[in-house]
């Protein structure tokens, strides 16, 4: 485990690394270079999604902002059904992956930084966190390797982890996908976010916090 800890943080230092001496590209540098990106992809298809998945794992790990460019790409070079699909899958691995290092690998080290946020809501959390998580997932306004840290720490169950993250991130994979199909016509991924959107997010988020709500409303003393 020790092994596996220090190549972790040796990657984590390169990838740290690479993004600090090299330019990030960003939606339009995509667009000027799809041609050979689309050649590249159909020419290496498996390992073109293998890539795919990997930095999808990378990216929604990590503090780098590119989680959103990489979804968005995916509707783009392999279509709206199957990038939406691909999206899906790849956060879905990639938020599993995050829970296992923070619950088993770096448990020591995270809880050292994040506990102490954690302790006065462990068991608001062990007893509702299918929907706080679900909602977190649902908004989009913490990180997702915050989340991924955060679940790990905590005695959520595996189970209510996969449910709400699976359920979480169906909405943003599909708004990323479809926004690759209108990705010549924006120039940064808040343009995909427009009020409604924003709103539909929102209204959901909150729908899933209801059964925290009204819960308590329903439980006839004993």
């Amino acid at each position: 485990m020790m092994s596996l800890k220090y190549l972790l943080v040796l990657l984590s230092l390169l990838l740290g690394m690479a993004v600090y001496h090299l330019e990030m590209p960003n939606l339009s540098d995509i667009l000027q270079n799809k041609q050979a990106i689309s050649v590249f992809i159909e020419s290496h298809y498996a390992f073109s999604v293998v890539m795919f998945f990997l930095m999808c794992v990378v990216f929604i790990n990590s503090p780098i902002p590119m989680a959103a460019v990489m979804k968005i790409l995916s509707g783009y070079f392999f279509g709206f059904y199957t990038g939406a699909f691909y999206n899906i899958l790849a956060t879905l691995v990639a938020c599993l992956v995050g829970f296992f290092l923070s619950r088993h690998v770096f448990k020591t080290q995270f809880e050292r930084l994040f506990y102490a946020r954690l302790e006065r809501i462990e068991h608001e959390i062990e007893r509702n966190g299918l929907y706080y998580f679900l909602s977190l997932r649902i908004v989009l306004v913490v990180p997702c390797f915050l989340i991924n840290i955060s679940a790990g720490l905590s005695r959520l169950s595996f189970r209510d982890y996969f449910l709400s993250t699976f359920l979480g991130v169906l909405p943003a994979s599909l708004i990323y996908a479809n926004g690759g199909q209108q990705l010549e016509h924006i120039r940064s991924t808040s343009e995909l976010f427009e009020w409604g959107t924003i709103v539909s997010l929102t209204l959901m988020a909150t729908i899933s916090l209801l059964p925290i709500w009204i819960g308590p409303r329903n439980r006839f003393p004993s």
